[in-house]
């Protein structure tokens, strides 16, 4: 009986310790939610981004508490096709204005072709797509057709300065991707200099492989080129002014994250977010592999603003990819711990 005696009291003083573990946790956790102490976070994303194998900038928010924290968050990294949540926001801004009608169709031709992403490329030349159809592929596919067209009707310098007039810093639209991929083509040979987008998608076999080398050089040559880029703090704003209805009407944010919420592309920030309601938009050129969006927890919003670039060309994009699915699980465990804190 002793024994027996000596078993439930090390038994109930166990269950005591761990009461009493948990009850300090929880209180942490509310402290950190009061308090806005981000600081296990900002470890936990620093310890994640630390493991790449190169440069990896992040900004996470909480819309509805206004928790935050990053790595990097200001520092400037190549959009690639996330500068493509910029363009549809000045579209839809525009469609607002009475300046074009997101129901109004326009006629594909053989110079709208493009090199890249999307899936005007496989379609026959003559579709009629709707405006409202062409955001819808520029976001779930990164169609660049669609994208090169939307952006010919609103121009680069409209979207950076609706940007400035949202009171966002730290990033700019400059080319349409045409534009883009010339002139990561041209870093990498000369011969490119010149030839359209069209041209490329029509005849690739004209023009020659790219060696190692030359890759090289041109992904070297996007990230020190200042255009199009933006900071993870800087794109972070857009989405949280996206979730809060401020980057245009109620009916047309609430349009634009029904249009990123059908993602076709989860391998990034819903790598290990199975299940978990996400709207997204991705990004990848040379070195750059981005994601970028907006992740539900409950009835809370948790933006997160993901640029990583490889050390060399020997990282892959399967790496970075990776990286980026951990940074997203890291956000979403702590923002759901202190919920559950509560």
């Amino acid at each position: 009986m002793a024994r027996i005696a000596v078993v439930v009291a090390a038994t109930l003083c166990a269950i005591s310790i761990r009461n009493a573990t948990a009850a300090v946790a929880n209180e942490y956790a509310r402290e950190e939610s009061r308090a806005g102490n981000t600081q296990v976070l900002k470890q936990r994303l620093s310890d994640v981004a630390a493991s790449f194998p190169g440069r990896v900038g992040v900004f996470v928010r909480n819309v509805e508490t206004g928790a935050e924290s990053g790595v990097n968050a200001d520092d400037q990294f190549p959009m690639a096709s996330t500068y493509k949540v910029a363009i549809m926001v000045q579209v839809f801004r525009e469609a607002e204005a009475g300046h074009l009608s997101l129901s109004q169709r326009v006629t594909l031709g053989p110079g709208d072709r493009r090199l890249g992403s999307g899936l005007f490329p496989y379609m026959d030349t003559g579709l009629n797509p709707t405006i409202h159809d062409l955001i819808l592929l520029m976001i779930t596919v990164s169609d660049n057709e669609a994208t090169d067209l939307l952006l010919k009707m609103v121009g680069a310098k409209n979207v950076t300065a609706l940007l400035k007039q949202l009171g966002i810093d730290g990033m700019r639209v400059d080319r349409s991707t045409e534009e883009i991929i010339g002139s990561y083509l041209e870093a990498a040979d000369p011969k490119f200099r010149g030839v359209s987008g069209a041209e490329l998608a029509a005849h690739p076999e004209r023009f020659p492989a790219l060696t190692a080398e030359a890759t090289e050089k041109a992904d070297k040559a996007i990230v020190e080129d200042p255009r199009d880029h933006a900071s993870p703090r800087a794109m972070a704003e857009l989405l949280t002014k996206i979730v809060k209805n401020q980057a245009a009407s109620e009916k047309s944010c609430a349009d634009m994250l029904g249009i990123m919420q059908a993602q076709q592309l989860r391998t990034r920030i819903q790598r290990y977010l199975e299940n978990i309601p996400t709207a997204t938009k991705n990004g990848t050129i040379g070195y750059a592999t981005n994601d970028v969006g907006v992740v539900y927890l409950g009835k809370q919003h948790v933006v997160l603003s993901i640029y990583t670039l490889k050390g060399s060309s020997a990282v892959s994009t399967e790496q970075a990819e990776e990286r980026i699915g951990r940074l997203a699980r890291v956000a979403y465990d702590y923002f759901e711990d202190l919920n559950a804190g509560k």
